[in-house]
Parts: C-alpha cells; structure tokens; sequence
C-alpha cells in the first residue's frame, strides 16, 4: 500500500512538475498536447537538401540560429534525411503570402503539424509559410539556455483562425521609421504569425516626376522594394495603402499642385479635374510596380472638406456622387493591374446608402477606433445590409498619449475581434497611426502583438497575464523589469487621463494635446489643484517604470536596448508632463504663500531660483536633459524629418521656465517691491 502511495505521490509531483513547466505560446496554437520527456538542444541536426526552396532554406536557417543563440551549440549537418533530428514535409512549393481567395479556402495554406520527440523534431506543413510558423512556435518552446537547453515532447497541430492578420504602420502623419527600424518591426510582426503589412503613405515613398514633393523627408523606391523583399521572406506582404483622394494636404499645400485641390491648401483632390486623373494614373502606375501584393488600399475616409464646401450653396457639390466617382475611378484604374481594392467606409456615417453605391469590387474596411461596440456597429450595419465581405480595423490608442492608453486600447481590439469574428469579418488589421508626432512608435509594440495574438488564435489574449507573458518570451533576460514597467507606464496613463484630454475638440482624444499647455494659466493651476493626488500619482508611476526601465538596459542584450531606451524616455516623458503641472502649482503657492499672504520673502526665493537646487533650476534642468534623452531615442528609430518641431516643444518650455528664473531674480535684485505685493501669477505673467 505504501509503494502504491509512493508511485502516485510520484506520479502526481511529475505530472504537475511538467504541467509548471509547459512554456506560455502566443498565439495559442489550435490543438497542443503535451509529453512527459525531453529533447536536448545539443546535437541537434539537419539535412540540407540540394536545390531546396529557398523559403524552406530561410525558416530552417532561423531555427538554426535561434537554437544555437539559446543552447551555445550549432545545428549541425547530417548525412541522410532518415539520420537527421530536425525533419520537416512540406506539401507544396509557393504559396508564401496570403492570395485574395485566403479566407475561403479554410486557412490551410498556413496550417503545420508540429511534433517533439526525445528522438527529434518533426513539421508537416502545407506550405514554406506553415513551415516558418512551425519554427517560430518551436522558438517558443525552448525551455533554459546554454548546454542544458531543451525543448518538451509535444504535438501541436494549428492553422489561424482569420486568414488575413496585418498591422498598418503610419508613414504620413508623424515621423518616418528609418528602413532599419521598419525591418526590425517585421521581425518582431513575424514571431506572431502577422501576414499582412499596410505601408498607409500620402506622399512619404519618392516617385519619379515629383522630386520636390517631401525632399529628405520620404522612401526611395530602392528603400521600398527592400522592405517589400525583406517581408516576404518573413511570410508578410506588404501592401500598399494610398491615399487618392483626401488626406493630400502634403501634396496640394505645394503651388505647384494647388488647383488640383478642391479647397483652398486643404486636403482633398477635386474629382471633376482632368489633372487629378492624370495624377493618379501617374501614381497608380509608379505604386503597382514597387508593390507586388494582389491587394491595395486607396484610404478614402474623412472626406470632411468635400462636406464642408457643399455647405454653400453657391458650390452645387455634391459630395456623396463625388466620393462614388473618385471611388469608380481609381477602381477602373487599378483593374489591368488585377488588384484587390480596400477602402474604408466611414463616410457611412453621413451618407447611410453609399456601401451599396460601391464598385462591387471594392472590399469594405470598418474602422473603428474607440472601446465600443454600439460604435462599431453604426459603421459595420451598413456592410451587412449589403452582405459584402468586410475586414475590421481597431487602433494603438496611441497618438493622442505618449504612452498608448492600454486598457483603451485591449478593450478596443477585443470588442473589433468578436464582432467582427461573429460576422464572418476576412481580416483583422491593428492600426498604429502617429498623428501627434511625439510619441516613438516602440511603445506601440506591445499592443501590435496583442492583435496579432488575438486575430491567429481568434480570441483576444487575456489582458490580466498578457505583460508578463510577453515580457518573458520577448525578453526572457529581463522579463521581470519590462513586465513591471509595462504595467506602471499603463497606470500613469490611467491617472494622467483624469487630469487632462478634456479639451482636445476636434483633434485626436487623449493627453498629449494638453501636455505642453501653459502651466500657470489660471485654467491649468485650477486643473492641477483639482487633481495634484492624480498628478502625483503619474509621477510614482513613471518613477517606478523608469527605475526597472534602467535596470533592464545594464542587463539587456545590445540588440534590445534602444527599445528598452525608447520606454525609459517615454517614462520621463510622461513624467515631465506631470511635474511641469505640479511645478507650476508649487511654485505659485509658494510665492503666494510667503509673500502675499504672510508678507515674509522667508527663503522663497532660494526656494524658487538658486542656481543649483530650486523648482525653477529644476524645470530648466529636466526640459534640457530630457530633449537631448529624447533627440538620442528618435534618431534611434527615424529618420531626422520632423525632429527639429518636436524639439522646439523642450526649447519653448525651457523658455519659460528661464524667463520666470530671470524675472524673480530681477524683482529681488532691483528691489522692485510693492505694497501689496501681487500674486505670483499676476506679477510675473508667466506665458511663453
């Protein structure tokens, strides 16, 4: 009796044993059942083929790479594919990047069997992509590191539960990605099985015949192929996303362009101009032979300056048959090009009946960009009235913050997946839009994931474990830092966002319209009076983020350290927004206080202006230091274009704070005293 005990006390604490030590997948694979045994990294080996598929060569070339990263030893060659430990089947050659029939052939071009033995590796897959995503699950799967590296026995059988999962990056708005970057960005997609990679572009990519059009401030057409080439290799088409008929305000503010423009150095081409034609099939032309992909996006939302001019009733436009004709005509100007056409359809919203004025060509896009549902709805309904195949389109709520604003965010992405999963929606596309300009795309690469994660597996991560989760298989050396930063940065925006983003109107919602506001208006000083325990709180937040933040960058290896910086100046950043506010209040009571209401200067100015320690020397302090931290972090991961505007917002403030220090100093100096002396406010005007 007591061995039989004995062998199930055993059985049990093995059982368990391997249960704790089962590694976190992202994105969950569709079937994964798990053995009792090993299979050791060292020894490891393959047969190389002659004449193999060089997409087959890519995937195993990276497994080679990431085993020998994690366990020191090489994968070697073996002498027959029956002696190899590392075997892999592919059904069929081609096949790499998704077709425009993805989501109606059941998703098996992605589908891989995946099997770990003691005896070795064995991967069946449809085709070199299901082959590339076997190897980056198996990268997952590695379990410790250097001689003792291992992975579990399992089979795991997956294929995605949507067939098109992609990300727009913005390279129109804010600052441009430098090439580097972007390719950095791909790599990272990949290791969540993303497919899809929208280049959203106004007038950021060179083409030939506009050579003045964003001069130094936009991708050669060299620089555009190699990122196209370099995505594909990673199984991810790179789809061009153009704008062709408003958000154009680069193109017409150029004199040169002006009379093509239906307003006044707006926004929107006219399409009852004969020159815009003559434009866009220019454009259209120069596009489809830099981008092999069989979709495109031609953008046409926010056609509100079109609505606006028909307003007057001396212009006859109207706005609803102008949208349809521009729409009609770049689509019969793309079909000898055999594309695929994406439009989105928030024009919906206005005009209740134009989904079903659509060229039948033409595949819907539902954005929507706010955790709501009942908005989601109101642009999705019209889709469904017509039954036209549709793909949903949340965002990184991320440009009207430093930090994007998490919760928002996961929230926003979850409802889009399960309503646009519970209507048959054929893709999923996470936008990342950089309108605000300031806040360094990194930080958005926590939430990339997150929708990438949710669209292969078809349900959204679960938000409670999802930083820590990530944290360890993205940065395994320093999971613990980035996870507790992570979750301190969400925080701070949770705090931040009771005291500002209450003013912004018509630009994007959020906190960073407000951030470099004047501290000392009397709005602001009611503001932060209002919610200093708030502000305070933003503060302990970031100081906590930054503190694990450079920890993780004395022990972070080279290759993660600009992202972990970029984090860490995102932090201070945020934290700087808190204390210029808080620095305004403490500074005002504390005058007001000494020399208003107790008329006694009782070192309020030592308090307010010595040269080495003072709340004034400290904003000048923290403004200069932080605009070198954050010029270092932009030209980390962009080009130069637009840095210098960024920058004035440092100098503008460090203006203000010197010239508060120098006018205190000057009242004290000169003995400009009065009686009754004013408030701080009142007598030192403090503006800009």
């Amino acid at each position: 009796m007591f061995r039989v005990l004995t062998l199930l006390v055993i059985g049990l604490f093995w059982h368990l044993s391997s249960f704790a030590q089962q590694p976190v997948l992202l994105p969950k694979p569709a079937s994964v059942q798990y053995g009792s045994g090993q299979l050791p990294l060292r020894n490891l080996t393959v047969f190389e083929r002659a004449n193999t598929h060089r997409a087959f060569t890519f995937s195993i070339n990276e497994l080679k790479k990431w085993i020998e990263e994690r366990s020191g030893s090489p994968v070697r060659k073996a002498a027959s594919a029956s002696a190899a430990t590392v075997r892999y089947t592919v059904r069929s050659v081609g096949g790499e990047l998704p077709g425009p029939n993805e989501a109606t052939n059941g998703n098996k071009r992605e589908a891989y069997r995946l099997v770990v033995t003691p005896k070795g590796i064995d991967i069946t897959a449809e085709t070199s992509a299901g082959l590339y995503y076997a190897v980056q699950t198996l990268r997952q799967l590695i379990q410790g590191s250097g001689p003792t590296a291992w992975l579990p026995t399992v089979t795991i059988d997956d294929k995605p539960r949507l067939a098109y999962r992609g990300v727009m990056m913005d390279f129109a708005h804010g600052g441009l990605l430098t090439v580097a970057e972007i390719k950095r960005q791909l790599d990272f997609l990949a290791r969540w099985k993303t497919n899809q990679y929208y280049f959203y572009n106004e007038v950021s990519i060179q083409l030939d015949g506009f050579p003045t059009l964003n001069y130094k401030a936009s991708y050669t057409k060299a620089e555009v192929k190699s990122i196209v080439e370099y995505a594909r290799e990673r199984h991810i088409d790179v789809i061009p996303f153009v704008n062709f008929y408003g958000h154009l305000h680069e193109l017409i503010r150029n004199e040169k362009y002006a009379d093509l423009a239906i307003g006044t150095y707006g926004h929107e081409l006219d399409p009852r101009k004969p020159g815009v034609q003559t434009l866009l099939r220019n454009w259209i032309g120069q596009y489809m032979d830099l981008f092999t992909s069989p979709f495109i996006h031609v953008g046409f939302d926010e056609t509100w300056e079109t609505k606006r001019l028909a307003g007057d009733a001396t212009t006859g436009l109207n706005p609803e048959a102008l949208y349809i004709d521009q729409l009609k005509f770049v689509t019969e100007a793309l079909k000898p090009y055999n594309k695929t056409v994406m439009a989105w359809t928030d024009m919906s919203s206005y005009y209740p009946d134009i989904i079903g004025k659509f060229p039948a060509e033409v595949v819907p896009v539902i954005w929507e960009y706010t955790p709501d549902s009942t908005a989601i709805y109101r642009y999705l309904n019209p889709v469904l009235k017509e039954k036209k195949p549709f793909f949903i389109q949340p965002a990184v709520s991320g440009w009207g913050h430093i930090y994007p604003a998490s919760d928002y965010t996961y929230t926003n992405m979850d409802l889009c997946l399960q309503v646009g999963l519970k209507h048959q929606t054929r893709g999923y596309i996470t936008s990342v839009w950089t309108d605000s300009v300031e806040p360094f795309v990194r930080a958005s690469w926590l939430f990339m994931a997150y929708g990438g994660i949710g669209a292969w597996q078809g349900i959204a991560p679960d938000k409670a474990s999802f930083t820590t989760a990530y944290s360890a298989l993205v940065h395994p050396g320093i999971a613990s830092e980035l996870q507790q930063a992570y979750d301190h940065l969400a925080t701070a925006g949770q705090y931040l966002d009771k005291c500002l983003g209450k003013n912004t109107q018509s630009l994007p919602r959020g906190t960073l319209i407000e951030a470099w506001s004047n501290p000392f208006s009397a709005y602001y000083l009611k503001n932060t009076t209002e919610h200093k325990t708030d502000f305070e709180a933003v503060r302990k937040h970031t100081e906590a983020a930054a503190e694990q933040l450079i920890t993780a960058i004395q022990k972070a290896p080279k290759a993660d350290r600009g992202l972990v910086n970029s984090l860490l100046v995102t932090a201070r950043l945020v934290n700087y927004t808190a204390m210029r506010f808080l620095w305004a209040k403490a500074i005002t009571d504390r005058w007001n206080e000494a020399m208003v209401v107790r008329k006694t200067e009782d070192f309020v100015f030592y308090d307010l202006t010595y040269p080495c320690h003072s709340l004034l020397v400290d904003a000048q302090d923290e403004t200069g230091e932080l605009k070198t931290a954050y010029a270092e972090a932009w030209l980390d991961e962009c080009m130069p274009f637009r840095l210098n505007t960024m920058l004035g917002r440092f100098d503008l403030d460090f203006s203000l704070w010197r010239k508060l220090h120098l006018k205190v100093l000057d009242y004290k100096i000169q003995n400009l005293k009065t009686e009754p002396v004013p408030t701080f406010e009142r007598l030192f005007t403090p503006d800009f």
